[in-house]
């Protein structure tokens, strides 16, 4: 992982960390995001990315995200210039030496929002005229 990426995640979960337990409690409440396939996202993935939006681009309101290449499989491509967003996603690491043991860990992954992407299709449309 790169510099820059490190240091934006640490200011991101510097403004999670910075917010009382009835902040989190009321916006884990109030964001319902989903992911293109219908899942809704973990409480603590819905408060990153609002409180990405809250210092990165204020104008953004998520309601479905995905990866790249995730909304490539629902027809969509992410439009030209846009900026991921951040969420944690777990993952376990086979530990060779404890057989009862698989140490947890989070790799972030950028995900973009639908407003964020446009059809395929549309630009083969526009081609074709």
């Amino acid at each position: 992982m790169d510099n820059a990426k490190k240091q934006k995640i640490k200011a991101i979960y510097q403004s999670v960390k910075d917010l009382t337990q009835d902040q989190k409690d009321q916006l884990m409440m109030q964001l319902n995001i989903k992911n293109p396939e219908g899942h809704y996202l973990s409480g603590r993935n819905c408060i990153l990315l609002e409180r990405q939006a809250a210092i990165y681009n204020p104008n953004i309101s998520f309601s479905v995200v995905g990866g790249f290449q995730q909304w490539q499989k629902h027809n969509r491509k992410v439009k030209k210039g846009e900026s991921g967003f951040y969420i944690a996603i777990p993952s376990k690491k086979e530990n060779q030496e404890s057989e009862n043991s698989d140490e947890v860990f989070f790799f972030f992954k950028a995900v973009f929002d639908i407003s964020q992407t446009e059809l395929i299709h549309q630009e083969v449309e526009e081609l074709s005229n």
